[in-house]
């Protein structure tokens, strides 16, 4: 099913010489570059034609905010004058001027750039003014364009001042807690937490971490020295709200964590350097999927129309390993303008990471393992909910998956025994889960004893490029598409 770009289409494209196959339907995305591979022509390629100009665009998901300012960039408005599909046949390199030497574990590759696709996130640590740039760059003709955007990060010691700041700890010591800051025994309960940062004891075990509705702007994380603050849980948002003010702003960092993590309605959301390997069976964390409360609780006192999805979500340098038993999955989940960067994950009952839906959309520089007991799930699994646009506000779930960039990975493991490593397919041949304009690019995928299939792609305008498993070619194919609709099936494109 592969078909390998060449260059020859564009300058058949110059020159007016064939239309846009259709394949594609209404998606973007819709010429197939292809003079080899399966079924394609294997003629000579005609000399190449220079392209128009590139003309970037970069919208930030937010400008301004408190340290640790997690923040989404999308170049997808990004044209040429020739109309190509920008999202696939344009390199992009952004630049997020936070140059501190500092590099990603799994990939070793530096957090102040990114490559490949028109998605990115970074994390700004440290207060000050940001310009962020990328540049697009067609590599046919050469031709490239820049944009930039400024993001405003403030002092948390500013913004959270005095009393502001909230130490915890039940054995009363309070070395390294903030001057000025409010010292208590207990964790906030209901909007307690609205405004504040609050800072846990190192050394210590606290219960379960619970951000309901009705807050917003809030901080949790660490004080003192030793190891990590021990909690049960942690849980932003109410399954069942009771306000339509739901939890927003929200970051939670360096904490070990027991049982799960979950999030549910709400944007703007950091989980950053959580550790959950502690010996639970309950290892997971948990985003978005808020259909029941929203359509069928027949307690719901917010309407429908106050809802929507999970957006701006952001999973960032986590350790997220379960058990056999009852961590079905290290991530579940779904949700618009998401990141999961630099996260190690791999132990689970099912699959490592499972997203149900996603849109516009950076997973990168992560471990996933996939180390099942069933041999049949997998260290990614990305489909969607059907073949509906997505729009902010909560319809259904029956949304498709779009514009997701998945780069820098490490997938699979020796010691597992999937047969498929990752799969951006619906979940079967019985459903028609709409997935588009993906870019896999630049993995590196470690083959078991069991492998049979590296990457399993059922959708259209799937990109997949610069990709090894074990030292080689990896082994792709399509993947439940049994009940898709011709016109979303393909094409698929690799390099």
């Amino acid at each position: 099913m592969s078909a390998v770009l060449s260059q020859g289409f564009r300058a058949m494209l110059v020159a007016g010489l064939i239309a846009v196959l259709s394949a594609c339907g209404g998606g973007g995305g819709s010429s197939a570059d292809s003079n080899s591979g399966n079924g394609g022509d294997s003629g000579s390629t005609p000399p190449v034609t220079p392209t128009g100009p590139v003309v970037a665009a970069i919208a930030a998901s937010r400008v301004s905010g408190t340290a640790p300012l997690a923040v989404q960039f999308d170049a997808t408005g990004t044209t040429t004058t020739l109309g190509l599909d920008t999202f696939r046949q344009l390199n992009y390199s952004f630049n997020f001027g936070d140059d501190r030497g500092l590099t990603w574990a799994v990939s070793g590759l530096p957090k102040n750039t990114e490559t490949d696709g028109p998605i990115a996130a970074h994390v700004f640590d440290v207060a000050g003014s940001y310009i962020v740039q990328v540049t697009a760059t067609d590599p046919v003709s050469g031709n490239q364009s820049s944009a930039k955007v400024t993001v405003t990060v403030n002092s948390p010691d500013s913004i959270y001042s005095g009393t502001q700041t909230v130490c915890v700890s039940g054995a009363g010591h309070y070395t390294g807690c903030p001057t000025g800051a409010a010292k208590t025994t207990s964790l906030p309960t209901g909007t307690g937490w609205n405004g504040k940062r609050v800072l846990l004891a190192r050394g210590e075990s606290f219960g379960d971490i619970s951000i309901q509705d009705g807050n917003a702007g809030v901080q949790v994380g660490s004080f003192g020295s030793g190891a990590l603050p021990m909690v049960s849980s942690v849980g932003i948002g109410s399954e069942r709200p009771q306000t339509a003010n739901f939890a927003t702003d929200i970051t939670v960092m360096d904490l070990a964590v027991a049982n799960e993590v979950t999030q549910s309605l709400g944007k703007q959301v950091l989980l950053y350097r959580l550790d959950l390997t502690s010996a639970s069976d309950n290892h997971g964390i948990y985003t978005g999927g808020m259909s029941y409360w929203a359509q069928s609780d027949p307690y719901r006192v917010v309407p429908t129309s106050a809802f929507y999805y999970a957006q701006q979500i952001f999973l960032v340098e986590n350790k997220v390993t379960g058990s056999f038993n009852d961590a079905g999955y290290n991530f579940f989940g779904d949700g618009s303008q998401f990141a999961m960067l630099g996260n190690v994950m791999g132990v689970s009952k099912y699959h490592t990471a499972r997203f149900t839906k996603l849109r516009k959309a950076i997973v990168a520089h992560n471990e996933l393992k996939g180390i099942n007991p069933a041999g049949i799930y997998h260290s990614l699994k990305l489909h969607s909910g059907g073949l509906t646009p997505y729009t902010d506000a909560y319809v259904d779930d029956a949304w498709y998956s779009e514009q997701v960039v998945v780069s820098h990975n490490l997938f699979g493991n020796a010691a597992d025994t999937n047969q498929w490593t990752v799969a951006i397919c619906p979940e079967n041949d019985s459903s028609a889960e709409g997935i588009q304009n993906v870019l896999v690019q630049s993995n590196t995928f470690v083959r078991n004893a069991s492998t049979s299939l590296d990457l399993a792609l059922g959708g259209r305008s799937l990109t997949y490029r610069n990709n090894t498993a074990n030292g080689g070619a990896i082994l792709e194919d399509q993947g439940h598409t049994g009940a898709l609709p011709a016109s979303w099936v393909g094409p698929y494109y690799s390099d």
